[in-house]
């Protein structure tokens, strides 16, 4: 443990320092001993430096390789966290080398992916000799009276009653025997082990609020049934979603344990959620915790899915039980009937419905109604859009002064909102950071903003400083808009307005906006940045274009729209306003922008959806201009680096890396700047700049896990894309928002180490599950 750092000055008795200050000018002793105090401090930190790169864990990233060189390992390239893993625990690797545990530990340490290996010999079927037969192992038939009824016997008749365990058929924990397949392809074969990939992460948002919990009339009474019915949507919008395990795994263990069926990050199967099966094993999936009245619930992350009830009609003795079911119709039609407390589960819609007991509603359903808190899991590509990821704390400067710190916490705080916590941003004198430590939705609407103003027709907030607001570490805050964000100086003719605007920004960090009910169908989310800057940095503009239930898809929803004008209604703040304001957008989720040429954009490993998919006939525009003639005017000067543009796109210029644009192009300015190592469609309206490295595809070249927001596998590339695609964007990785993960690589590295790593005569095939 190091001490705390004193500098020098620190160091010197009291009388030193108040005769320093003293002194015409003051600090001069400070000054000069600071000097010193610099040269002592590089020193110390360069032994520091040397010290942490005597370990894989602490060193330098240029460190990585030469440790490799001492172990003797092979140089690979790619992530840097999965290069440190892998050196880290190449001892761990040799030491247990051949074993089913290094290779899953190896998988894991190499590309960060939850996997399973299994040596595929042993699930091919067998004959037993009649003078040898081993019942314990197979050849009893699973009849209603038999000992082995609820298990699948190696080389015995399959059971049909379990539906819990037929649910695990053709997948990575299947416990059913299989015929070989000698095709070049088949996987069940002697020499195959099979690696199966779950690629998606697990995301868990906790403790939130559910998007409805509706209590429903009473039910029939009948013996054995629950009184009430309580109808639960877990997306905070009350939009399907499918919901997702954790993964419990842990690659430290003595000895290694592989992973297990129900602790790998894949969607539920809704056959495992019911405990009245012999392999139900919904514990492992749900549970239910208790808070106290007075309190709040408890952060939980073990399984994918905590229900967090109140205290007071519940007790540590309510009998929950739990069952998967699909819930189109809600409680209609299940059968058995919906029974007393139990928990019905629907993990590919994203709804329960819990039954309850009581004379009326007041006793049980109507306070788990108000007081049901959720805690989600969901799974995503990776860290684009508003996910719970790992936080650095405020800073307590910004812009080079110190920054106003204001904590929203509805759980623990109730009484302070959002916007109670931007009232007067007018007024401000230093910059304002807002920092939401919660997961629950805040409605915001600038019409009741304390200091917002009315102006051509749009209400603004008016900022004296620049404004922060962003999501805590690991939490994921929704912001229902009941009216568009709208931005501008609240300075912009007075003497110290040019310095005001030179440095104004807004920064939106991990939220996720969306609109409430009543929100104008056209309106845009952002309809106003008269700024010098707005950044928009891990967040979801919600696009819309969610497949319903019914199977209709919702409309795309326009992210942002913003006009040359910059909103102000008097022409001499219009003409004196003299920034071009620029939008940033990294690692984000967006819905089309609407931008006039007056603003440049910038987007970095994000996603910005139109609604037109790989087969779309007339894709739509995801960059556009605001004002005139979509058609015919120009948007804004676009620079990118990483993009995935589910639409065509239609700007002044463009430059940039990484882009992967599904369908066309087309650039008013094609005489200045360059595009690098970019998709672009085959399309007779393309107008393109300079390229280098670039591949134009006819739609065949693409598979997206799925084009739809909401959507698991949204806009990740699949492996049966085209290898330019896959392998020659930046960095010799993919194209589009998901390249700086570098999957690519991992990929190669897991097949060079398979080779080092895999007993003579054994295959190792990569399957992946998500």
């Amino acid at each position: 443990m190091s001490s705390p750092r004193q500098p020098i000055y620190q160091r010197l008795p009291e009388i030193y320092r108040i005769r320093d200050g003293e002194q015409q000018p003051p600090g001069q002793l400070q000054a000069y001993l600071g000097l010193m105090d610099e040269a002592h401090a590089a020193i110390r930190d360069n032994i520091e430096a040397l010290y942490h790169d005597l370990f894989a864990d602490t060193c330098a990233d240029w460190v990585v390789p030469y440790l490799a060189d001492l172990l003797g390992a092979s140089h690979l390239s790619g992530d840097p966290w999965t290069l440190r893993a892998d050196v880290a625990r190449t001892i761990n690797h040799r030491r247990r080398k051949g074993t089913l545990g290094a290779v899953e530990s190896l998988t894991h340490a190499l590309s960060g992916w939850a996997a399973h290996a299994v040596e595929m010999r042993e699930r091919l079927v067998w004959n037993q000799h009649l003078n040898h037969q081993r019942p314990d192992a197979g050849g009893q038939p699973p009849l209603p009276l038999s000992a082995f009824r609820s298990d699948a016997r190696r080389g015995g008749t399959v059971n049909l009653r379990d539906r819990a365990l037929l649910s695990l058929l053709n997948g990575p924990f299947d416990p059913f025997a299989h015929v070989a397949d000698v095709k070049p392809s088949g996987l069940h074969n002697l020499p195959n082990l099979a690696v199966f990939l779950w690629r998606l992460q697990a995301y868990t948002v906790t403790p939130t609020r559910p998007g409805a919990a509706i209590v429903m009339p009473p039910l029939p009474v009948v013996a054995g049934n629950a009184r009430f019915a309580v109808r639960v949507s877990l997306h905070p919008q009350s939009e399907p979603m499918v919901l997702f395990n954790t993964h419990r795994f842990h690659a430290d263990d003595e000895p290694p344990e592989l992973s297990a069926p129900d602790a790998v990050p894949g969607p539920m199967p809704w056959a495992r959620l019911t405990q009245d099966t012999p392999a139900g094993r919904p514990g492992e999936y749900v549970e239910v915790q208790r808070y106290p009245a007075a309190g709040v619930p408890v952060r939980a992350e073990r399984p994918g899915l905590t229900l967090h009830v109140p205290d007071g009609p519940f007790t540590a003795a309510t009998p929950w039980r739990f069952r998967g079911a699909n819930l189109c119709a809600w409680e209609d039609g299940l059968q058995p009937a919906l029974r007393p407390y139990e928990i019905v589960i629907d993990p590919d819609r994203g709804r329960i419905v819990i039954g309850t007991m009581g004379a009326n509603a007041g006793a049980e359903a109507n306070p788990l109604a108000a007081g049901l808190y959720v805690s989600v899991t969901h799974g995503f590509a990776g860290p684009v859009g508003a996910q719970p990821v790992t936080r650095a704390s405020a800073p307590t400067q910004w812009q080079g002064q110190p920054a106003t710190l204001v904590v929203v916490d509805r759980l623990n705080a109730p009484g302070f909102s959002l916007q109670q916590a931007l009232a007067n941003v007018h007024q401000l004198t230093q910059p304002l950071i807002v920092e939401i430590r919660d997961s629950l939705v805040h409605e915001l609407d600038l019409n009741t903003v304390v200091g917002s103003a009315l102006e051509g027709g749009t209400r603004t907030l008016r900022l004296g400083r620049s404004l922060w607001i962003r999501a805590a570490d690991r939490q994921r805050p929704v912001i229902r808009l009941a009216r568009p964000l709208a931005f501008r100086p609240d300075d912009v003719l007075g003497a110290g307005a040019p310095a005001l605007m030179d440095q104004l920004v807004v920064r939106l960090e991990g939220l996720y906006l969306t609109r409430a009910p009543g929100y104008a169908a056209t309106a845009p989310l952002i309809a106003r940045a008269a700024l010098n800057q707005l950044q928009v940095q891990g967040c979801t503009l919600d696009p819309g274009g969610v497949v319903a239930l019914n199977g209709t898809r919702e409309p795309i929803r326009v992210a942002a729209a913003l006009e040359n004008t910059y909103g102000f209604a008097l022409p001499a703040e219009e003409t004196a306003f003299d920034q071009t304001p620029e939008v940033v957008i990294e690692r984000s989720i967006c819905g089309p922008l609407a931008m006039d040429s007056g603003y440049r954009l910038d987007i970095r490993d994000s996603i910005l959806d139109a609604g037109s998919g790989v087969e779309a006939a007339t894709p739509a525009l995801a960059v556009r201009a605001a004002t005139g003639n979509a058609e015919t005017a120009w948007g804004p000067t676009l620079a990118f680096s990483g993009i995935t543009c589910l639409g065509r796109v239609r700007v002044s210029g463009a430059s940039g890396r990484g882009g992967l644009f599904v369908h066309a192009l087309q650039v008013l300015d094609t005489q200045t700047g360059c595009i690098k190592y970019s998709r672009f469609a085959i399309a007779a309206d393309n107008r393109l700049p300079s390229q280098h490295g670039c591949f134009f595809g006819d739609g065949r070249d693409l598979h997206f896990g799925a084009e739809t927001f909401g959507r698991p596998g949204y806009a990740r590339l699949e492996h049966d894309c085209h290898a330019h695609v896959l392998e020659q964007g930046p960095n010799n990785d993919e194209m589009g928002a998901f390249g700086f993960q570098l999957n690519s690589h991992k990929w190669k590295n897991l097949q060079i180490r398979y080779r080092e790593y895999m007993p003579v005569g054994i295959r190792a095939v990569l399957v992946t599950v998500t």
